[in-house]
């Protein structure tokens, strides 16, 4: 008990508290006061236990359950930092790398529970051009051994490289962040209520934000520019796409579009934004291709529409459920670790 209360308790209180992006005050009044903020302070400075009535309250209150508040930590996550975004607020922000930090101490547990924890290897590159972004999207491709075909999933070839993915519901204000943890573990965090076009971009152009190094002088809109080319050729190699469009065209179908979308999972925006980088189209065409979309409600349906089925990652789900097939850890623990009931991870185990 002297762990619990010491230790364990008030950083989970914590932790559950900023997760949800409440004060010590709104959280006694979502608990109808039912504590004071004092009480609560003392809570999470170890100085104070609550009582069971309370601890209900605080877990009903907070989301979470009541088990979250006892739940030791097996994984050490010193700090996680992240390239700051001006239009997501500091609450915000710290609410998001809260609930990363509870998502991403699941997701390294069962990696050290079940030995599946690799080095990564992807090495940075200074870049301070649209070209030299783009050659090192070549690289990157080749030492993924992508060759020149479109990427199924985005998202597992990317874990595949110990790069952890996290997706986090959130409003549209929020696209992605990346950053590193514990100084050498690369995450990228995506906007899961996003479409699948969308969050293939969002997650390398993140990937561009971890391995490109950027000289001081460059602004912030530059990197963000560097980091759209790198994306870009990462899910569509300009030689690809010239092979299917031409080297420079005046009029083009949206049924041509669409179909490159489909093959390769990236925007009809994007693809337009490519073409009008490379000078494939005139600034006066990709002027119109705007405003048209702007202008016609119908036209921006048909160009926004997502076509592609990204597949959400599978790695973490099946480490946890191989792990339990080898008797390894047990189906409480796996519940813990996939954050649901024994009874829905009982009913999905299914031996065969």
């Amino acid at each position: 008990m002297s762990q619990v209360i010491h230790e364990i308790f008030p950083k989970r209180l914590q932790q559950a508290r900023k997760m949800r992006g409440l004060s010590l005050d709104n959280l006694s009044k979502e608990m109808n006061q039912m504590v004071t903020r004092q009480a609560i302070n003392k809570y999470e400075q170890g100085k104070m236990m609550p009582d069971s009535r309370v601890l209900l309250a605080l877990a009903s209150s907070l989301g979470v359950k009541v088990d979250f508040f006892f739940r030791p930590y097996a994984v050490s996550i010193d700090n996680i930092e992240f390239r700051k975004k001006s239009k997501f607020s500091a609450a915000k922000a710290q609410s998001l790398s809260e609930r990363v930090h509870e998502e991403l101490e699941r997701y390294l547990e069962i990696e050290q529970i079940s030995g599946a924890a690799y080095e990564f290897n992807l090495e940075r590159k200074m870049v301070s051009t649209i070209q030299d972004a783009i050659a090192f999207a070549g690289e990157v491709r080749n030492a993924l051994q992508l060759g020149t075909d479109g990427i199924s999933s985005v998202i597992e070839v990317l874990e595949d490289n110990n790069i952890k993915i996290i997706e986090i519901a959130e409003d549209n204000a929020f696209d992605g962040l990346s950053g590193y943890v514990n100084g050498n573990i690369p995450i990228i965090v995506v906007n899961k209520t996003f479409n699948a076009e969308r969050k293939r971009f969002t997650s390398l152009h993140e990937l561009g934000h971890l391995l490109m190094i950027f000289p001081d002088e460059l602004d912030q809109k530059s990197v963000e520019r560097l980091c759209n080319a790198f994306a870009n050729e990462m899910l569509l190699p300009y030689s690809v796409l010239t092979s299917k469009i031409g080297e420079k065209r005046h009029d083009i179908s949206l049924a041509e579009l669409k179909d490159i979308q489909i093959q390769f999972g990236i925007s009809v925006d994007a693809i337009m934004f490519t073409l009008h980088q490379h000078g494939v189209i005139s600034d006066q065409r990709y002027r119109t291709f705007n405003i048209k979309k702007n202008m016609n409600a119908d036209f921006k349906t048909q160009v926004e529409v997502s076509r592609f089925a990204e597949k959400s990652s599978g790695r973490f789900f099946r480490m946890v459920y191989r792990a339990l097939a080898d008797e390894i850890i047990s189906i409480s623990k796996a519940a813990v670790l996939l954050n649901t009931s024994v009874e829905k991870v009982n009913a999905q185990l299914q031996l065969v």
